[in-house]
């Protein structure tokens, strides 16, 4: 999306939901600054980092899945909403955000434990924030809003 075309997305989007992504999104980027800051300290290597951020972007991606997009006919936007599959999902991910620590600390102490939760942490943040904007775009493009589906590839000359 050009930046353009940002503020006429904006307006098709429930505001919850917009409300929702710039919450995870301000998450992630505090975690990745405590874990640029650590691992410059040296508290722990840029491999446990990496492991954690990586796999946090496949937990965010199962979970992005809490909140199902649809496209509402009476507001005009995408909003997203919890259906049974969704109140499972929230259950599991609630467990895991709860008892990790716990269950990650018979493996490793200290300061690499808390670096591995923050790049969790901003790993999952990063996965509901791609799996999001990727449904938004999704819907949009099966909706032909803001004629997204009629324009040329650019490759294609």
């Amino acid at each position: 999306m050009e930046k353009s075309d940002k503020s006429t997305v904006i307006s098709h989007l429930d505001p919850r939901l917009v409300r929702r992504i710039r919450i995870y999104t301000v998450v992630m980027l505090v975690m990745l600054l405590v874990i640029i800051f650590e691992v410059l300290q040296g508290a722990y290597t840029i491999a446990w980092a990496a492991g954690g951020i990586l796999i946090g972007l496949g937990i965010g991606t199962l979970v992005s899945r809490m909140y199902r997009l649809n496209w509402d006919e009476d507001t005009n936007q995408v909003i997203g909403r919890i259906d049974w599959i969704g109140g499972v999902i929230l259950v599991c991910y609630l467990v895991f955000v709860f008892t990790r620590t716990h269950y990650l600390s018979y493996w490793i102490q200290g300061t690499p434990l808390l670096g591995l939760i923050f790049s969790l942490t901003a790993g999952t943040m990063l996965g509901r924030v791609l799996s999001t904007e990727h449904g938004i775009k999704k819907i949009l493009k099966t909706w032909d809003i803001l004629g997204i589906k009629n324009k040329p590839d650019k490759n294609e000359e």
